[in-house]
């Protein structure tokens, strides 16, 4: 009888979506067997251009099983620091709130905008220290 043949792990920087679907799927459906229900729902916030209606920052993210995750959050410089960016957050909150969401987080770089999360509330949950310096991740979360 021949032996069972090995699984070959492959390493890539260009995974083919139909790959990354099969992780996905595979473990949402675990995820579903486990906590008896799956109420997955992506989310975006968009901020458009109000001549051409294209659109030019936000955030995405989605929830899931009781809590909001933000994966990006970008607007271009010259609409920061005037309000916006915490009025798409508290979009994306109340968001959260209404889909029964108890808890919203994200990741931060050092070189990003931890202090502009912690101004509207949310604590660093993590920290993982990364090389070069300046480049520390922060886990930040909030209550709903």
């Amino acid at each position: 009888m021949a032996e069972p043949l090995e699984p070959k792990i492959i390493v890539t920087d260009a995974p083919a979506a139909a790959d990354t679907a099969v992780i996905q799927e595979g473990l949402r459906a675990y995820n579903t067997s486990q906590a008896g229900r799956d109420d997955y729902r992506p989310l975006a916030v968009f901020v458009t251009d109000p001549q051409t209606g294209k659109v030019v920052g936000g955030l995405y993210g989605c929830s899931y099983l009781g809590q909001l995750r933000v994966d990006r959050f970008f607007l271009p410089e010259a609409m920061r620091r005037g309000g916006l960016g915490s009025r798409l957050l508290a979009a994306a909150e109340e968001e959260g709130r209404r889909r029964g969401c108890t808890r919203i987080a994200l990741n931060t770089l050092e070189i990003q905008a931890r202090g502009f999360y912690e101004k509207q509330g949310y604590e660093t949950a993590a920290t993982l220290d990364c090389d070069p310096p300046g480049v520390t991740r922060y886990l930040m979360s909030k209550r709903l």
